[in-house]
């Protein structure tokens, strides 16, 4: 029975297509109070890091999920199937064989917000195995409101090979000469010091880096992205410059 289950996620989810934009903003006009344009989602569709999925039977989509992934963490942006199916379970098959196509990606993590009066789909994460961790005070609007977060974590995370010490130029380095750097998170170019972070760490004797010295570059965007994520969130001052 459970490979009957998998045997059908697998044939009805499929990585959507610009074809299949206009309906999805259909769809979407009939799940939420405050819809995304087509606009909106054509423009979410083309992001390096997002991902958008549909249920397909035959030729018709009866839903999708709109998701964004940068290395081991994902979030989920927005599901909905057609009303008049909801009761059916093709929600859950659905979350489940995102999941597992996440996972395989090196997804570790998957979290998303909800508004803390929806109890229906509260209560439906928490079937599929998420836990509420903490909120966001007034997150939603037209009733303000707060966002209840919850999150996902891969109980059994697929093993990544260690990484060679063998030193191999990084494509950063290798293009310092002429300044073409890029983020390592999005792959964008970066034009202005201001317009990322540079780390470098070099790990310490009782790590099992200890011999490496990892360097990356993150732009403001994929920063933004990475800080929500938190459980702590970052310490944030203002910068005060004094005039000559």
């Amino acid at each position: 029975m459970e490979r009957d289950k998998q045997n059908a996620r697998e044939w009805h989810v499929h990585k959507a297509q610009p074809q299949d934009l206009p309906m999805i903003a259909e769809i979407e006009k009939l799940s939420f109070h405050k819809p995304w344009s087509e606009e909106g989602i054509e423009s979410f569709y083309y992001k390096k890091t997002s991902d958008i999925y549909v249920w397909r039977d035959r030729n018709r989509i009866s839903g999708y999920i709109m998701a964004e992934h940068i290395l081991e963490q994902g979030e989920l942006q927005r599901i909905a199937i057609v009303p008049f199916i909801r009761s059916m379970g093709i929600g859950t098959l659905f979350l489940q064989e995102f999941r597992e196509r996440y996972r395989k990606m090196g997804v570790e993590t998957i979290y998303l917000e909800v508004r803390e009066s929806n109890n229906i789909a509260r209560n439906f994460y928490k079937k599929n195995g998420f836990e509420e961790h903490g909120r966001r005070p007034k997150y939603y609007t037209n009733p303000m409101e707060d966002a209840i977060l919850m999150f996902w974590d891969d109980p059994n995370p697929l093993q990544t090979l260690p990484v060679e010490t063998t030193h191999e130029t990084s494509y950063n380095e290798s293009c310092k000469e002429d300044k073409s750097m890029l983020c390592n998170v999005c792959g964008n170019p970066l034009k202005e010091k201001s317009d990322f972070i540079e780390v470098k760490k070099e790990w310490g004797y009782f790590s099992d880096k200890d011999i490496q010295i990892h360097e990356f570059k993150i732009c403001e965007r994929c920063y933004d992205r990475m800080i929500k994520q938190f459980e702590i969130p970052p310490r944030v001052t203002e910068k005060k410059e004094i005039l000559s």
